[in-house]
């Protein structure tokens, strides 16, 4: 891994030398090249460090997203290039740093920032310490950015970075905090905007958990105590306590992943033995609940659902291996040291509504659709939350009616027994939709912050911040006016214009070309291919309609050259099944719409197309763009990926440029490949009309000369005589019968 020559930190403050060149911030409104000059004109304040830039001069300057630079320290951990990682570190450690709130006390006696290096581990934010080794364990080394910030905005409510001495801090972790801090009037609430990518699902997970912790160890004793004291007088108390403390995720049809399974032939096809005790009543004999759920997560779409759920199964001591043959490692449930036997329930389809969550639950995963009838039905009890997360809050909170929302925020002090802790999470969280989450008391007036990947403060009203004398802190704090659309600047933007109709043969030959340069690169490479990338892609059309009349021809046209899948979460097939062989790489190519994967992770995604632009709804595009360009995946940067390729008729060329000033984006040009065909190949040629008779119906490509094409024709000869004479033998054997 070779990091760039210059890396030039676009900010404030001054410049660092390291050995691999320079590191220094680059001043605000320095020329660029084409748009890029522009680019942080109409930037909120959080979004304006949110980016590198590299180049040997500033003429010449290419962006570097946050993103791509903890990738590449996370690669240069992985392969053990440890001086690289430190510069790396350093970079990051100064960014964090530079946007940290500080509040009194939380600064040196020279000015210095005291936690400028602690925060970039999990311990020294405050992890629970069996959570800390967990998330080692599973590969999560150390926090993003955007983590470190969200869980630091928690730490700073809770006063452990103020006058206290920080002492007392260090040897306290989160759930702590709250126990000695919080009381059931205290509300906290953070926004945690970020661009796609960034880690923004862990940045809540983990302080839930970190909450939680010693309510999920109490947990476990008791439903562990309660099967004690039933006996063992069915012969089965070994399996009973194996249920308790295995974590389970219960849904999706009722089928369960994990828990214990007995009878059949090891291949799950047994029964789930059935916990009696703790998990057949509301409390334990302590008088602890164990039934009620601890923490709410809420989100727009069942596969996001699904994919939130396996990784909290992960973080709780679950195993998630995607062959048979797949060695667990550090990740082997027996080496887990955390709470056992949480319990995920997962309401996402009607199915699973009609059961709903009759058994015990620590951690309820649901949609907005299926959020009512739980509240309705006692399932879900507001009062004894002590964690409520909206994820992709933009969506689900648009898809929450406000009676949900006042059901499930609007309780008296009185009827907490906890002090609650409120996430909403999403690239798109913009200021309308934070003051109605203030109005709604989502947003606990006084106790809330904003969370990005290169700041966190306090929000303030406009009018307290407008009123801030000179010479305070009013850059340490933020307003609603802050929150707006992250796109990662790292991203490489392309527009095609293609003739009428001719979408799907750009996107056929886009495909073949990317494929051909791969292997290019394959050879060029030798043995050193480790880096070099099969192309993996998704590919965006307006509606399912579209997607799914798509899927025939392409398959047809990519001859096996990619295997194609789409994915149709409404009207199509086992769309979770579709979801998981993309993910696992048993297809190479995805057809979908962008609310389907939204907030989804691919692992290794090089390329997005999509088929259509989004001009009245900023937003999709940036979902859509952002499935590449994310945290371990391949950078344009460093790598050939993060491209987002719109292929766009005539008329909607011009919409690229708003939107590109909306978004504070640049983008390329690219010429639309004419398909010239050597007309005397004749594989070209089959191809060629092959593309033209399946995916596309009116196109200003070539004309065909057929009189050439008749000419080039292989001419097939048979030998009349043999024929002659194999028909004479047929007549003598009909005569001989």
């Amino acid at each position: 891994m070779t990091i760039p020559k210059s890396f030039l930190l676009v900010g404030t403050f001054a410049t660092m030398c390291k050995e691999s060149g320079s590191f220094a911030w680059l001043p605000q409104g320095s020329n660029r090249n084409n748009i890029s000059s522009q680019r942080h004109q109409h930037q909120h304040p959080f979004a304006q460090r949110s980016f590198l830039s590299t180049s040997t001069s500033p003429d010449n300057e290419v962006i570097m997203g946050l993103n791509e630079l903890q990738t590449l320290l996370r690669e240069a951990v992985k392969n053990e290039e440890f001086d690289e990682a430190i510069k790396l570190r350093d970079i990051l450690a100064e960014r964090v740093s530079s946007g940290a709130y500080s509040p009194t006390g939380s600064t040196g006696t020279d000015g210095g920032d005291k936690r400028k290096m602690k925060r970039l581990s999990w311990r020294g934010l405050g992890t629970a310490p069996w959570l800390e080794d967990r998330l080692d364990a599973i590969n999560y080394k150390f926090p993003t950015t955007i983590q470190i910030n969200a869980f630091e905005s928690v730490n700073t409510m809770l006063g452990a970075l103020g006058d206290e001495p920080t002492q007392n801090f260090d040897k306290e972790t989160l759930e702590e905090l709250i126990y000695r801090k919080g009381t059931p009037g205290l509300n906290m609430g953070v926004v945690v905007s970020g661009s796609t990518g960034s880690g923004k699902t862990l940045s809540y997970l983990v302080p839930m958990l970190s909450t939680l912790s010693e309510s999920l160890f109490t947990r476990q004793r008791v439903r562990v105590k309660s099967e004690e004291d039933i006996g063992d007088a069915a012969d089965d108390f070994i399996a009973r306590v194996a249920v308790q403390t295995s974590p389970v995720v219960s849904g999706h049809g009722r089928k369960s992943v994990g828990g214990r399974t007995t009878g059949g032939d090891g291949d799950g096809t047994g029964t789930k033995t059935i916990a009696t005790g703790a998990a057949l009543s509301s409390m334990g004999k302590s008088g602890t609940d164990v039934k009620n759920p601890l923490a709410l997560i809420v989100v727009p779409t069942r596969e996001l659902g699904v994919q939130t759920a396996l990784l909290l199964y992960e973080l709780v001591g679950g195993s998630t291996k995607k062959t048979a043959t797949e060695m667990s490692g550090l990740k082997n449930m027996f080496k887990y040291k955390g709470p056992k036997g949480v319990k995920i329930g997962c309401i996402l389809d009607e199915e699973e509504a009609k059961y709903g969550l009759k058994l015990q639950t620590d951690v309820a995963i649901t949609t907005p659709e299926h959020l009512p009838k739980l509240i309705r039905d006692g399932d879900i009890v507001p009062s004894k939350l002590r964690v409520i997360i909206y994820d992709e809050a933009d969506l689900a909170l648009e898809q929450t009616s406000d009676d949900d929302l006042n059901a499930l925020f609007r309780d008296t002090e009185s009827d907490r027994d906890f002090s609650r802790l409120t996430y909403l999470v999403g690239a798109t969280v913009t200021e309308s939709l934070g003051k109605l989450c203030v109005k709604d008391s989502v947003l606990p007036s006084g106790k809330s912050f904003i969370a990005t990947a290169t700041r966190f403060a306090p929000i303030v009203s406009q009018d307290d911040f407008e009123n801030d004398d000179a010479g305070s802190d009013s850059e340490g704090k933020a307003t609603l006016k802050d929150l707006g659309m992250c796109l990662d600047p790292g991203l490489r933007h392309e527009r095609i214009i293609a003739p009428e109709n001719a979408g799907l043969v750009c996107l056929a030959r886009m495909l073949r070309k990317e494929l051909r340069n791969y292997e290019n690169e394959l050879v060029m490479a030798g043995d050193d291919d480790a880096k070099v990338h099969r192309p993996r892609v998704v590919v965006f059309f307006p509606g399912e309609d579209e997607a799914r009349a798509a899927i025939e021809p392409m398959r047809d046209a990519m001859w096996g050259e990619h295997k194609l899948c789409v994915l149709l979460p409404k009207s199509g097939v086992n769309p979770l099944t579709i979801m998981e062989q993309f993910k696992s790489g048993q297809t190479s190519v995805m057809l979908a719409t962008p609310n389907s994967v939204r907030g989804l992770d691919f692992a290794d995604l090089t390329h997005v197309y999509t088929l259509y632009l989004p001009a009245d709804d900023p937003r999709e595009y940036l979902h859509l763009a952002g499935r590449v360009g994310r945290i371990g995946q391949m950078g344009s940067v460093a790598g050939s990926g993060g491209r987002v390729t719109s292929i766009l008729r005539p008329d909607e060329a011009d919409e690229m440029i708003d939107l590109a000033k909306q978004l504070n984006f640049s983008f390329e040009n690219v010429e639309y490949d004419s398909g010239e065909v050597d007309q005397s190949n004749v594989e070209d040629m089959r191809r060629f009309l092959e593309d033209a008779i399946s995916l596309v119906s009116l196109t200003d490509d070539p004309d065909l000369d057929l009189d050439e094409v008749e000419k080039n024709r292989p001419v097939i000869q048979y030998d009349d005589d043999e024929d002659d004479d194999d028909d004479d033998d047929d007549d003598d054997d009909d005569d001989n019968n």
